[in-house]
């Protein structure tokens, strides 16, 4: 996701069609804190301003991606994040004697399109399976794919029978839905959110088990207690759903692309307020109760607790770069028929915002997970020993 830096106070009031989707929403997170007994944890809000039925960010049916969205993805920017994934992709399946692609949330179904080309392109025969839970998201990918036919199909869950395969989501890890945590001078105190009137605040910090034996296993892992005051971020649910994710393959791999650091990175002593961020009509800020459900919520990604967790869940790390590594390397092994030439000044411009360290390239990594597979080494430096 490219990530634009407007402040807050700049930010377009909404329709009024879109203003009372927000207002029906507001209305059912009140409810649940009211429930819940005047207090919940953020990640329960950020769950149901991204992902409520019929009303969440990416369950109700505004434009999300490209110039009339939100933001922008590097698959909107330029066909070389897709092209060089789908040679990547295309060598696993290979290996693994394989024809299954699972891509899970398409987003605009752009990557979906330049891998099925570049697969074409390849002669590599496939099955393009989609996990899209946005109702209107699904609808716009099977518009943009409709010139694939049969080769594409939706599902609405997991598969439930194993296969061999891959998997590859690209920015989707950052929509998981993670909990604040403030560290206090007797240990870590989640941080929740209360009414107030119309809207929604901050609420005190709170004990709350899970978050406190997390950041207690993050802070035996740093080496060091973090500074009492350090706020931040964890993503709770990141091992049960990538377990999840684990139990789809029988043998196979799964291609992350997304933005994020590893655990020194994110939660280095000079990071003290986290990575939250949230994204409306292409400005950034770090209000998460403005607009709920009309505006994106994310926080970057821990590539180590990713690691971590794919572990435990029976996948081995293959391969971990910055998206400019991987792209560099990619884009030169790549075969001429498949070359991503940069001729116009636009093309130039869209290529250099994926691979330079100021722009996407440093930002974004690419990791490679695999299940009863080998392969060749995930194209760029290889950056395991970081996480």
């Amino acid at each position: 996701m490219l990530l634009p830096t407007t402040s807050p106070v700049a930010l377009p009031a909404p329709s009024g069609a879109a203003q009372q989707l927000s207002d029906a929403l507001s209305v059912k997170i009140h409810d649940e804190i009211a429930r819940a007994g005047g207090w919940i944890d953020f990640a329960r809000f950020m769950e149901l301003a991204l992902y409520a039925p019929g009303l969440g960010y990416y369950s109700a049916g505004s434009t999300k991606f490209g110039p009339a969205g939100d933001f922008i993805t590097a698959p909107e920017i330029s066909a070389a994040l897709g092209r060089a994934l789908g040679v990547t992709l295309a060598t696993e399946l290979t290996e693994l004697n394989a024809s299954t692609v699972l891509e899970l949330g398409a987003g605009s179904g752009a990557l979906a399109a330049q891998l099925l080309d570049t697969f074409a392109a390849l002669r590599c025969a496939v099955h393009y399976r989609i996990l899209e839970p946005s109702a209107d998201l699904r609808e716009r990918q099977q518009r943009a794919l409709l010139h694939f036919g049969d080769r594409v199909s939706w599902l609405d869950e997991l598969p439930a029978e194993p296969l061999n395969g891959v998997v590859v989501a690209n920015e989707v890890l950052d929509a998981l839905p993670v909990s604040r945590f403030v560290r206090t001078p007797v240990g870590a105190r989640a941080v929740g959110v209360v009414s107030r009137g119309l809207g929604f605040a901050w609420g005190e910090a709170r004990d709350v088990p899970a978050v406190a034996s997390t950041v207690e296993a993050l802070e035996r892992r740093l080496g060091a207690p973090l500074a009492s005051g350090y706020c931040s971020e964890i993503c709770l649910t990141l091992p049960p759903w990538l377990r999840a994710v684990a139990a789809v393959l029988e043998r196979g791999s799964v291609l992350f692309a997304d933005y994020g650091l590893v655990r020194t990175e994110y939660y280095h002593e000079q990071r003290t307020s986290g990575t939250l961020i949230c994204h409306y009509r292409h400005r950034a800020h770090t209000d998460p109760f403005i607009y709920p459900g009309l505006q994106d919520l994310t926080a970057w990604v821990d590539f180590s607790a990713c690691a971590d967790a794919a572990a435990a869940a029976g996948l081995a790390v293959a391969g971990f770069t910055t998206q400019g590594q991987y792209l560099v390397g990619a884009l030169t092994a790549m075969p001429q028929s498949l070359g991503v030439v940069a001729t116009s000044p636009q093309e130039q411009s869209a290529l250099k915002t994926l691979i330079l360290p100021g722009e996407m390239g440093e930002r974004f990594k690419v990791m490679l997970l695999r299940k009863g597979g080998d392969g060749p080494p995930l194209p760029g430096r290889d950056l395991r020993h970081r996480l």
